[in-house]
């Protein structure tokens, strides 16, 4: 028996900008189903985060979120794909779900057993951000008589930096399955012999470990790897225990650069986005690429106040990047400088002596009050809470608290 598995397609998102939101779905109907198809699956299983309009930030019916689902169901039926269910992801609501369900789409399944052929499925609907609730949940998933028994899952299992499920959990869960597989990562990893998680179907955001072209540039070292074959599905052999991706050219490049800075002048920042701007064009084509810049690492001190033109820079040397127009291409991660103020519109500083010159013609206290208050305010970061104390009970500042 023969299961295709289509993880984490966010139809219909703006999470990328442009006109990705109907593209994800054009690219989704003519690329990837035909493609899905052609494999004569016994059943498909999306595996979470199936439709995403405005990216879950309005109603959870959404505006033409009937209309999202009413597309998605028709182009589905119109390959003939038959046995479709689904799982709910955390982007998911219930009642779409529900709709897509009643319109002959994929069968919603919410924390439940299906049985297909001689293998029983359990659909372990997310619990994110709850993860107590997901390891209390994986505990109780009650028994069922088949020769294979697989689970399928959308949750944090190993994403850097976050709460995952732990390891100890998951390896005790692992014993009573043969095969686990888990969407909601976008990035494909064989935990242990038989835990998956399955790399998303479609892009979702630049960035998140699915970019087919990595930039890095340090210093004076710049750095460019290709990731082929990023996007796609997965079929599954369930008597063979096999997992197959099956990649799909989506017809775009996503790339990711990241400028990394260490105690550079702001001008610095300008040059090199104009010159990586330029670059690019001479080895990707623009209109069928998707770029995010990430900006990184620190700032000089006493230059934070130029004008980088963030917004500018990005209008002038970077609008001709996907087709439509991408929204936010350059992003600011960790860029930070000594008493600086960051504005992700157009990354304006303003350094602490600037500010004290601006402040006292009009407080020649604000000096001394400076010099009271510097083992606070030094380098980077302070106890907001602790200088608000300090400001109370100051003597030199005396009236014109």
């Amino acid at each position: 028996m023969k299961i295709c598995i289509i993880a984490d397609t966010h139809l219909f998102s703006s999470e990328i900008g442009g006109n990705w939101s109907e593209d994800s779905f054009i690219i989704f109907k003519e690329k990837i189903l035909p493609k899905v198809k052609d494999k004569k699956p016994d059943a498909v299983i999306f595996l979470g985060d199936i439709l995403d309009p405005h990216s879950g930030r309005s109603d959870p019916r959404w505006s033409k979120g009937d209309e999202a689902s009413g597309k998605f169901v028709e182009a589905l039926k119109k390959t003939g794909i038959k046995n479709s269910y689904a799982l709910r992801g955390n982007h998911d609501y219930f009642e779409p779900l529900k709709n897509i369900s009643e319109m002959e789409g994929p069968v919603f399944i919410e924390d439940n057993w299906r049985k297909l052929g001689n293998a029983a499925f359990y659909f372990f609907s997310s619990k994110y951000p709850n993860l107590q609730k997901a390891v209390d949940d994986l505990k109780l998933i009650p028994d069922a008589d088949a020769k294979n028994k697989i689970l399928l899952m959308h949750e944090n299992l190993s994403i850097r930096g976050a709460d995952n499920i732990p390891k100890e959990v998951m390896k005790e869960v692992s014993k009573r399955f043969e095969m686990i597989f888990n969407g909601h990562q976008h990035v494909y990893q064989q935990l242990y012999d038989n835990v998956w998680c399955l790399s998303s179907a479609l892009p979702w955001r630049p960035g998140y470990g699915n970019s087919d072209i990595e930039i890095n540039w340090k210093g004076e070292e710049l750095k460019i790897k290709e990731n082929r074959d990023k996007f796609g599905f997965y079929i599954i052999d369930v008597e063979e225990k096999h997992l197959e991706f099956i990649p799909v050219d989506i017809g775009l490049r996503i790339i990711t650069a990241r400028l990394h800075f260490s105690d550079d002048d702001a001008t610095e920042v300008r040059e090199k986005l104009i010159e990586l701007s330029k670059l690019l064009p001479t080895k990707f084509e623009p209109e069928k690429s998707i770029l995010r810049v990430y900006l990184e690492g620190t700032l000089k001190e006493g230059y934070e106040r130029i004008d980088v033109g963030f917004s500018d820079i990005e209008s002038r040397y970077y609008s001709n990047f996907y087709e439509g127009g991408s929204r936010n291409i350059l992003r600011v991660e960790n860029l930070k400088g000594g008493g600086a103020y960051l504005s992700k519109e157009d990354l304006r500083y303003v350094s602490v002596e600037e500010a004290l010159k601006q402040i006292e013609s009009d407080a020649p206290e604000v000096r001394d009050f400076y010099k009271e208050v510097s083992d606070l305010i030094e380098k980077k970061t302070f106890d907001g809470d602790a200088l608000i104390e300090r400001i109370k009970n100051s003597k030199i500042l005396g009236d014109v608290k």
